[in-house]
């Protein structure tokens, strides 16, 4: 026991000695420096990542909403093609309603539908989707869900007439006389044809408005159509087969 404690009294002595010639206390300080180095070090690591990690949120952010706003005024310039078109494509499913039901006869521009034109808007990446909407009104997410939606039920829309335009060959002169059967077939899907670009027309008309309050103005470039806007008068469409004007200003 005895031996013990004296082992432990010279170990006490050994570190006042130490301690007392100076190399204890600078051991110490170079200690203390380098865990503030060292912790200094990690902190400014941290910040500097959570920094980076900040900006390239941003910067996606950022990018988001200007792919959005870009599809947008696409969206807003095919919906302006389409509220110039739909009466016209309105009239003439009434013109093929009549002629099923008295027995006339269909033109090839009757029975054939002309070229739809359509643009969707993408919804919100889901990489971006929670702080994208704390950093945008509640009101601005939920007019460009809005538009994406309604853009989509454009695209279905003329999609499902089209299919259901090509069923007036019924009435094609080419194939024979038609039977009461088909012309009471044609007479039916013109008047759901009519009622589909009602429907059209309005979320086309919805798109307009939604992206006015935006203030998001109508693009007209197009890779696949070029430049597309509005028709000025019925004949155009007939005349060349496409809801749309090419290449005008």
């Amino acid at each position: 026991m005895h031996g013990t404690e004296a082992v432990e009294g010279a170990m006490f002595q050994a570190v006042r000695l130490w301690w007392g010639s100076g190399r204890g206390k600078v051991t110490t300080r170079l200690f203390l420096f380098e865990f503030v180095v060292v912790v200094a070090g990690v902190f400014t690591a941290q910040a500097l990542a959570s920094w980076l990690s900040d900006r390239a949120e941003d910067r996606a952010i950022r990018e988001e909403n200007e792919r959005i706003r870009f599809e947008i005024g696409r969206a807003r310039q095919n919906a302006r093609v389409w509220l110039a078109a739909t009466p016209c494509l309105e009239e003439r499913v009434s013109q093929v309603i009549r002629k099923a039901s008295s027995e006339g006869q269909l033109s090839p521009d009757e029975i054939n539908p002309p070229r739809f034109l359509g643009y969707t808007v993408g919804e919100l990446s889901p990489d971006v989707d929670r702080s994208f909407r704390s950093r945008y009104s509640a009101r601005t997410v939920d007019t460009y869900a809005g538009i994406s939606s309604a853009s989509n039920a454009i695209v279905d829309s003329y999609r499902e007439m089209r299919q259901d335009w090509e069923r007036f060959a019924l009435l094609d002169p080419d194939l024979g006389t038609p039977s009461p059967a088909d012309r009471a077939t044609v007479r039916d899907v013109g008047v759901q044809v009519r009622s589909q670009l009602r429907r059209l027309r309005v979320q086309a008309e919805a798109i307009e408005q939604a992206a006015g309050r935006l203030g998001i103005e109508p693009r007209t470039s197009d890779a696949i159509v070029g430049d597309a806007t509005p028709i000025e008068n019925c004949a155009e469409i007939w005349r060349t087969g496409i809801i749309w004007r090419e290449g005008a200003s």
